[in-house]
């Protein structure tokens, strides 16, 4: 059983247990919004997670709706652990069922094992599975952690597990990058629905096709089946105007703000050096024009449309030039 189709199964039995009939209803708009299948992982059921701590709150309070989701995001971390383990007890076992023993001790002499033994060093097994586990809930708390927190941690986990410490701390700091440039791109694609719905709030389905392929030469990360039950939901929701679904601000919307109120790089530099995310500008030279191109650009097709983007584009001349 996934990750996803167990976190639901308690999800239901949970709010279930305290909202009795109405929490079927909860969870289906929430579905609707943000679904989640065998390939969700982990961050995906936090943005649902998202999504049901408002609905909580607009039903039980605030308050309540923090608790309880709490503990659900804490469930989703056992589960998590408990799925992981699952897969790489499956697959030691798969390992050992390939290897035919006697086949392999046929073709071998005492002679050689002996004469061709020789001194190996000692190393320290990592394990892989706690370590994971740790970043998951690190970069869960942490979605744009400051560099001192990333050294920190990576240094609780040098101690808890051994390994190497810069080089977890390159790792999680690969990651924090990726996640950004994914929720960019994600606010890239509902910028671009949300106009093109503007502009047709009946899409014919070959408005639609124009639509999947304009998106498809952006070359932002998304599916084509995705995509089009993404602009579905979005028209539908804009049709009803469900308001029990209304976005909150996040810490990535936070971020794209702040980037946006500046005309000039050195500013940027500045404001993120200050942060202490400036690491997510450098490479192993240090700040990297081209990294930092890169967000303001990402930033810009979020934004072309709005006087935003015009302030930016200043930047991508001036650092191309």
């Amino acid at each position: 059983m996934s990750l996803s189709t167990e976190f639901l199964n308690y999800c239901s039995e949970f709010l279930d247990t305290n909202f009795g009939a109405i929490s079927e209803g909860m969870i289906n708009k929430v579905l609707s919004k943000k679904k989640l299948d065998d390939s969700s992982n982990i961050s995906d059921i936090e943005e649902f997670i998202n999504y049901i701590e408002y609905s909580i709150g607009v039903i039980s309070g605030k308050s309540n709706a923090t608790a309880m989701c709490k503990h659900l995001r804490e469930k989703t971390m056992e589960l998590n652990l408990i799925t992981e383990t699952t897969e790489i007890k499956n697959s030691f076992r798969t390992e050992a069922t390939d290897i035919n023993i006697n086949e392999f001790l046929s073709k071998i002499h005492v002679g050689n094992i002996i004469k061709d033994i020789k001194p190996i060093a000692e190393k320290r097994m990592q394990p892989v599975l706690p370590v994971r586990g740790d970043m998951d809930i690190f970069l869960m708390r942490n979605v744009l952690p400051a560099e001192g927190e990333i050294t920190r941690f990576s240094a609780d986990i040098q101690l808890k597990y051994g390994g190497n410490g810069e080089k977890i701390k390159k790792d999680i700091i690969e990651k924090v990058k990726a996640n950004l440039k994914n929720e960019i791109d994600k606010k890239h694609i509902k910028a671009e629905i949300n106009k093109f719905l503007f502009k047709y709030p009946f899409p014919a389905k070959p408005d639609v096709d124009d639509f999947v392929n304009y998106i498809s030469l952006l070359k932002l990360k998304t599916n084509e089946s995705e995509l089009r039950e993404q602009i579905e939901t979005e028209r539908l929701f804009r049709k009803f105007q469900d308001p029990i679904l209304m976005e909150k601000t996040s810490e990535i919307d936070k971020f794209i703000n702040l980037i946006k109120g500046f005309s000039d790089k050195n500013d940027i530099i500045r404001t993120l050096e200050e942060r202490e995310l400036s690491y997510l500008i450098k490479d192993d030279t240090g700040i990297s024009d081209r990294l930092l191109l890169n967000l303001v650009e990402r930033i810009i097709l979020i934004e072309k449309d709005s006087l935003g983007g015009i302030y930016l584009k200043h930047i991508v001349r001036k650092t191309s030039s």
